[in-house]
Order: structure tokens, then sequence, then C-alpha cells
């Protein structure tokens, strides 16, 4: 199994678990592929890109996480209050990885909350985390 896909897994376990995240106005929409018709709100997970972090004879992966926030509430507060949750959920956490991956470290690196002008807002959110393979 790839890094960036026990990491996945490992988010979704962890956001899972969190029963505000669980209740409306999420309730449970923890998706990795988005359908056109998707139900607002609903947390994305976007993207995953892995960077070979080698040092000091660790066999270790960077991976940076992107998730986003969809939702069609009144202003920002709906679409904040969630990644409020999710940043909550994952920084600094203690995650289980699948094998051979464990996790060194996660954090929380940014979050950009808009809207386009239309009636959808979006908090993007990045996340980094060093993954180290073990025997």
């Amino acid at each position: 199994m790839s890094a960036e896909l026990s990491l996945q897994g490992a988010l979704y376990a962890a956001l899972r678990a969190v029963p505000a995240l669980m209740a409306p106005p999420l309730s449970g929409r923890i998706l990795d592929r988005v359908e056109q018709d998707q139900p607002r709100p609903y947390l994305h997970l976007r993207s995953f890109q892995a960077v070979d972090d080698g040092a000091d004879g660790l066999d270790g992966i960077e991976i940076f996480a992107d998730l986003d926030i969809w939702s069609e509430g009144v202003g920002k507060p709906e679409a904040s209050g969630l990644a409020g949750l999710v940043r909550d959920a994952l920084h600094e956490r203690s995650l289980t990885l699948s094998a051979p991956w464990a996790l060194v470290e996660i954090a929380h690196r940014d979050t950009t909350i808009d809207d386009s002008g239309g009636r959808l807002v979006r908090a993007r959110m990045t996340f980094r985390a060093l993954v180290e393979r073990v025997p």
C-alpha cells in the first residue's frame, strides 16, 4: 500500500470518529470522490502530494494532504466551523496508518476560506504529514 493511501485511510478514520462531523450539517459526508449532484456541505479529501524525505537514514515520505469543505451556508460561518473541527481532529494527533507505514507527525499548515462571489463557500485546508516505512 502506498504511503498516501495509508495516510488517507487514517485521516478518514480520524474524521469519522468525531461525533460533530458525523452529525448535521456535515452528516458524515467525507469523500474522496465527489459526484456532480453531491449534497453540501461535504468534506473532500482532494489531493495527496508525496515528497521523498529520506534524510538521516530514515525511509520517510513527506505528504501534503489537501482537504476542501464545500458549503452553501450563508456567509462563511458553516465552512469555518467545520474547518475548525477538522483541524482539531487532525493537527498534531496520533494516527494509525496501515502497514508498512507509521506516522511521525501531522500538522495543519493553512486554511483559506473563500467564496467566488457565488453561493458556494470553500474552506481549503492543507496538512503536512511525515510518515516512515517500518519493518
